[in-house]
């Protein structure tokens, strides 16, 4: 669990740096609000309870919280945001991976993934000024 929940936080900031622009900002994949990357979430397509997609890059982008928690995800705009920038394919791949494989982490393999993403957190952070 503590590993868990430090790769939930730093792979959410990943997320939002990665999507934001060179002054940090970065728009709801939903709904297209503007927001500061530390003024929004890490939404999922395919809810986290899905483990297999639940640190999938293809699978997460930045959500204001109305789109993210109020409107449960605002799915039919999130998954119509998602196939103009990824394609039918890709997103049909999310969706099955979701569905049908279980994924099993182990403590080792959350913290390796943590201090991955911690780096790229860092690099980002550094490459837009922020």
């Amino acid at each position: 669990p503590y590993w868990e929940k430090k790769l939930d936080e730093v792979f959410s900031q990943y997320i939002r740096l990665k999507f934001s622009d060179s002054n940090g900002v970065c728009r709801c994949i939903s709904c297209g609000k503007p927001f500061f990357w530390t003024e929004i979430q890490n939404g999922h397509y395919m809810s986290r309870v899905y483990r297999s997609t639940r640190f999938d890059e293809n699978n997460c982008r930045p959500q204001c919280m109305p789109c993210n928690v109020f409107l449960h995800g605002n799915i039919s705009k999130y998954r119509k945001a998602l196939v103009e920038e990824l394609g039918d394919e890709i997103v049909d791949m999310v969706e099955t991976k979701a569905w049908s494989v279980t994924a099993k982490y182990t403590a080792y393999d959350y913290e390796s993934m943590y201090h991955q993403y911690k780096a790229e957190v860092e690099k980002l952070k550094k490459g837009k000024g922020l």
